[in-house]
């Protein structure tokens, strides 16, 4: 008996005019949104059609978990990123699951039929090449939550042995690494337009993303042993890319996240209203401003505090001229790019957003209000009149973009070196430089270990709420130190007179936070456990 594999394309259906049932051939219709597997693979149009179709399986926009389970913010809804800070998630129950065998088994699919299929033989290189990128892809945030997990390689049928035991961590990186190293050599430098290049893997987006997987690697969680040369390899692949001078950090900080297709971008998720869009500026909306949904991220005093003062000075040095009574003043550019305060004007009226307490409708601890005293202001579009729940915006997703290359360089090269060498301060400095830091130099003579706390800590400021800070506390293997028994802090303003405030920090909630030293590897979802008696569930789940 012939066997049919059927591919579901989505589709724009159009109106195909009137039909009635009294139609004889009514009943003996082709589907109109799923292709038989041999069809898809004897026609180029179709193939290029499954390849972009992939690509909605990337992860994007975080509706609300992975920024408020960290020390960047927290969230008035409770919900799923409570559970994970007070430690209540299990192996069946895990909000941060990332079992991704279904696009995974797209991509084997692509690529057992891609060799024989008619078409032009450039052409199928480069989508073998794009499919092997979106497998690393998915292959590598399994890793980040699971270590070893099963590679696959090839579309299961029933009759295969489907019980794939778990390959080590090691075993696992390699095999991404060489899908990367693999898409490198196959892909495009440029499809000719940027708007392409940055919704599309090419060259080298696929090397950028190479140089994030060795610097995972070669971090303290995967790399007991401090095996140097994984560092040494992620330097030079960075190192590569910066040499290549493709990309270049965007002037603006504030708009990063809006102006798109910018020259800062590598890789990202492409929107555009009102054929896909999200919800990030209804998101950040304040309770007085919102359309069913606001208030989703509520940055913590401890993330307020690490911004350092327009010279570069952290706010505890006495010399930096930080007042505790106008906190706000002469900050790090990137601190009013970032953040709501309270006075702050923001969204397209332009008007102030009051975060005091007893302010109507934003003051802390109303419904549906701030929980810490201040909103995120970070890559919304404050033009945008169309915000609704989970819909109006059409920002892409930054993935990649060329500050974390700098910033992944600049790791990588100081762990290598006894102490840091000119070539780690400019990739940091360029990053500082382009905030608005003045001076932006870093302290000449930094040890390897005071280097490595700056390049920390402006990963937490450069990066912030882009979903990058729980897996770098956690690649860090600080997690338990920065997090774990940690009670985070709020900020209760008081007014006090017209245009006059006086400031308190005070504990967000009195439950501290729990990460325990099994967390920093995520259980195997149970229900995968149960089906599979070669999978081996990782240490005390």
């Amino acid at each position: 008996m012939k066997k049919y594999n059927i591919i579901l394309i989505p589709v724009i259906l159009f109106s195909l005019g009137t039909m009635t049932s009294c139609n004889e051939d009514f009943l003996d219709r082709e589907a109109t949104n799923a292709i038989l597997e041999e069809s898809v693979f004897e026609d180029p149009a179709l193939m290029q059609l499954f390849v972009n179709n992939l690509y909605l399986d990337v992860p994007s926009f975080d509706h609300h978990l992975y920024d408020n389970i960290t020390d960047e913010s927290r969230s008035y809804w409770g919900g799923s990123p409570q559970n994970v800070v007070e430690g209540q998630w299990f192996a069946d129950n895990n909000p941060m699951e990332y079992w991704a065998y279904a696009p995974i088994r797209k991509a084997n699919m692509f690529l057992s039929n891609i060799d024989a299929a008619p078409m032009d033989e450039d052409d199928k290189l480069i989508l073998k090449g794009q499919v092997k990128f979106l497998r690393a892809l998915h292959y590598f945030n399994m890793i980040k939550r699971y270590g070893g997990i099963p590679i696959i390689t090839v579309p299961q049928e029933l009759e295969d042995d489907l019980f794939v035991s778990r390959e080590t961590a090691d075993e696992s990186f390699e095999f991404v690494i060489g899908e990367l190293e693999e898409a490198v050599e196959l892909l495009p430098e440029t499809y000719g337009s940027r708007s392409i290049d940055v919704g599309k893997a090419n060259k080298h987006s696929a090397m950028a993303f190479l140089g994030r997987v060795y610097l995972y690697w070669a971090s303290p969680l995967y790399n007991s042993q401090n095996d140097l040369s994984r560092w040494e390899k992620a330097a030079a692949v960075n190192q590569e890319l910066m040499d290549k001078n493709v990309y270049q950090l965007y002037p603006d900080f504030r708009n990063i996240m809006v102006e798109k297709n910018n020259e800062e971008e590598i890789f990202s998720v492409q929107f555009l209203r009102p054929f896909r869009e999200h919800g990030w500026d209804s998101w950040a909306m304040p309770d007085s401003r919102s359309r069913q949904d606001a208030v989703r991220r509520s940055p913590l005093q401890e993330f307020v505090d690490a911004f350092e003062m327009e010279n570069g000075k952290s706010i505890e040095d006495p010399t930096s001229g930080y007042e505790p009574a106008n906190p706000y003043e002469n900050r790090d550019p990137r601190f009013d790019a970032t953040l709501i305060v309270n006075g702050s004007t923001f969204g397209f009226q332009n008007q102030p957003v009051f975060l005091y307490e007893g302010a109507p409708s934003d003051g802390i601890n109303h419904a549906y209000a701030t929980v810490t005293g201040y909103l995120l202001r970070k890559g919304t579009d404050e033009s945008n009149q169309v915000y609704y729940g989970g819909s109006g915006s059409d920002q892409n997703w930054l993935e990649l973009r060329y500050a974390e290359v700098l910033l992944n360089y600049a790791e990588a090269q100081n762990e290598i070196l006894g102490a840091p060498d000119q070539s780690v301060y400019n990739a940091v400095e360029q990053i500082r430089e382009r905030a608005g830091l003045n001076p932006f130099y870093l302290p000449p003579g930094l040890s390897k270990a005071e280097m490595r706390e700056k390049i920390r800590h402006e990963r937490y400021i450069e990066l912030a709420f882009e979903q990058k800070r729980y897996w770098d506390l956690k690649r860090w293997k600080v997690a338990v130190e920065k997090l774990n028994g940690k009670t985070f802090h709020a900020m209760y303003i008081t007014k006090n007179g017209e245009d006059s405030y006086s400031y308190e920090a005070k504990p967000f909630s009195l439950t501290p936070y729990v990460f325990q030293e099994k967390m920093y590897f995520m259980p195997i979802p149970q229900r995968e456990i149960e089906k599979n008696p070669n999978l081996e569930q990782n240490p005390g789940w």
